[in-house]
C-alpha cells in the first residue's frame, strides 16, 4: 500500500510539473546560451586574473616582489595559493577578529611544496591541473626542466641533513626591523633536498624565489672559503649556467652519479 501510494504521489508530482517544465525549457536553454559568456569570463577573472586577489589581499612588499620576478609575468595566484573552501570562509573571520600586520607577524619561512614547483619546472611532472595561469601548455614545455639540467640533477640526487626551512622561525627583532637574517644550521636527518631548499627563506619573503648566495653557503660555507672571487662577486657569476645548462647524455649522468656517490661518502 505505502508503495502504491509513493508512486501515485511521483506521478502526481510529475504530471503537474510538466507543463511548466516545457513552459520553462526554452527560457532555461535561453538563459544557459545568454550567460554562458559571462558566467565564462567571471570564472575566468576569478581564478585567472591576479587583480582579483590583490583587491582585497593588500600587501605591497609582496606584490611588488610578485610583479618584479618572472612569475609576475607569468603566473596568477591560484597557481601556487591552493587551500580548502572551508578556509575562504575563515579567512573574513579572521580578519575581523585579528588581522596580521606585515611583516611583524610574518613569524614563519613561507614554504612551497615540491609539488607546485613540480607542476611547470619538471619534464613529465604528477599533476598540472593546479596551473590556471596566463602560459599555455605548449609555452610551459620550453621553460627549463630541472630534472635535465646538470646542477640541478646534483642537488636533486643528493641527500642534506640540515632541517627543513619551514620549521625555522624568524625573531621577532628581526621582524620587526625587517632585517635580513640567515636560517639557522641546526641538523636532523638525512633527507632529499628540497626546491625551497635552495629557492626559500628569510631572504625569500614575498614571492621572491631567486637562489641566493645565503641559501649556497647554508649548505657549502667550506667551499672557497680563501676566494676573492667568491668574496667580490658570489656564487652564481659562476655557478648559474650549470642549473639551465641542459646535458641529458648517459655519460653526464653517470658522472652525476658518481659526484652525489663521492660526497655521501
Amino acid at each position: 500500500m505505502k508503495k502504491f501510494l509513493l508512486k501515485k504521489f511521483w506521478m502526481d508530482l510529475w504530471s503537474r510539473s510538466l507543463p511548466v517544465l516545457v513552459f520553462m525549457f526554452p527560457s532555461i536553454i535561453g538563459g544557459g546560451i545568454v550567460g554562458a559568456y559571462p558566467g565564462y569570463k567571471i570564472y575566468e577573472y576569478i581564478w585567472e586574473d591576479a587583480d582579483f586577489c590583490t583587491s582585497c589581499h593588500v600587501h605591497d612588499y609582496a606584490t611588488l616582489a610578485w610583479q618584479k620576478s618572472s612569475h609576475g609575468k607569468l603566473t596568477t595566484c591560484h597557481d601556487c595559493h591552493h587551500q580548502p573552501l572551508i578556509a575562504y570562509a575563515m579567512e573574513p573571520l579572521i580578519m575581523i577578529t585579528h588581522q596580521p600586520k606585515f611583516p611583524q607577524d610574518l613569524d614563519h619561512v613561507p614554504h612551497v611544496p615540491n609539488g607546485l614547483c613540480e607542476a611547470c619546472h619538471v619534464s613529465d611532472p604528477h599533476d598540472t591541473s593546479t596551473i590556471s595561469g596566463p602560459m599555455a601548455e605548449a609555452d610551459i614545455r620550453k621553460l627549463p626542466k630541472v630534472d635535465k639540467t646538470y646542477l640541478h640533477q646534483i642537488h636533486l640526487n643528493a641527500k642534506t641533513t640540515y632541517l627543513l626551512l619551514k620549521d625555522f622561525k624568524i625573531p621577532k627583532e628581526a621582524r620587526e626591523n625587517n632585517t635580513p637574517i640567515m636560517p639557522d644550521r641546526e641538523k636532523g636527518e638525512a633527507r632529499s633536498i628540497t626546491c625551497s631548499d635552495c629557492h626559500g627563506g628569510p631572504s625569500n619573503r614575498g614571492h621572491n624565489f631567486s637562489a641566493v648566495d645565503s641559501a649556497c653557503i647554508r649548505c657549502h660555507n667550506q667551499v672557497h672559503t680563501d676566494s676573492t672571487m667568491v668574496q667580490k662577486f658570489g656564487c652564481r657569476n659562476c655557478h648559474f649556467a650549470g642549473f639551465i645548462m641542459e646535458d641529458i647524455t648517459e655519460k653526464a649522468l653517470e658522472g652525476i652519479e658518481q659526484e652525489v656517490g663521492a660526497r655521501e661518502e
